[in-house]
């Protein structure tokens, strides 16, 4: 049985429609928000979620997730951030979600998924360092695949290749400079994950350096995720996104936790 292709796309507004609101300029029906601010608006706590009907009915937040120019979507993740379970660092991101009423909904890890996006890395924090884009783990002890980090002006691959342990595989990319738009690929192909920055690429056979990989479920996530968590409020990460698209093919199989 054919599995349905998912997909979302965002996609880049043309000058006539750059008022429009973000989320009548951006599909996120298959995303969930997590902000770097507690739920009741205090910087403790858990932090703060927002669900895909929220986002697809035209949630904006003025500090943290916002229409920038030309409609850019704009995330901003200070250091001083509310961070979530087990990890040290806050984030300003999206979480992809294949069933936004189910987060146990992943997509495995066999079949071909693919997250191409272009951003702008307008701002860093002392440690130059933020994440831009994700492949997570679900289960359990899930590490995550991928991350894509910005730093010093470069971008550079973070390749976990075991499934639940072990030091990343770094794969460093030509500069791409601060406040400039730059594309960016995250492709993983019945194992082959590939990685294109600006044209460049480079990859690895992650079922071959760990077939667990092959048994993951996973998810894509896109956005701000500032690697420090030390100096005032004012200092953090801003990335805004022209673009950005997530689409699964046939033979993928959504599954379950």
């Amino acid at each position: 049985m054919k599995t349905a292709i998912f997909a979302a796309t965002l996609c880049i507004l043309t000058a006539s429609a750059s008022l429009i609101l973000a989320a009548e300029a951006f599909d996120f029906s298959h995303w969930k928000l997590t902000l770097p601010v507690g739920e009741s608006g205090a910087a403790e706590g858990h932090p703060m979620e927002v669900q895909a009907a929220k986002l697809t009915g035209g949630y904006t937040h003025t500090d943290y997730f916002y229409k920038g120019t030309e409609s850019q979507l704009v995330f901003w993740c200070p250091v001083t951030g509310t961070k979530t379970e087990n990890t040290e660092f806050p984030r300003s991101e999206l979480r992809e979600v294949i069933n936004p009423e189910d987060d146990n909904v992943c997509w495995a890890a066999p079949g071909t998924h693919l997250l191409k996006a272009r951003c702008r890395v307008i701002e860093v924090p002392s440690t130059q360092k933020v994440i831009i884009g994700q492949i997570h783990g679900y289960s359990g002890k899930a590490k995550p695949l991928i991350k894509l980090q910005f730093f010093k002006g470069h971008v550079e691959a973070l390749v976990k290749e075991n499934a639940s342990k072990g030091k990343d595989l770094k794969l460093t990319f030509p500069s791409v400079g601060m406040d400039k738009e730059f594309d960016y690929e995250i492709k993983l192909q019945d194992g082959l994950l590939s990685i294109t920055i600006n044209g460049s690429t480079q990859a690895v056979n992650v079922f071959e350096k760990d077939p667990d990989w092959a048994k993951q479920t996973l998810f894509f996530k896109v956005g701000a995720y500032t690697q420090d968590n030390e100096g005032p409020a004012t200092e953090g990460a801003r990335i805004s996104f022209s673009s950005f698209k997530v689409s699964h093919t046939e033979g993928t199989t959504p599954a379950s936790k």
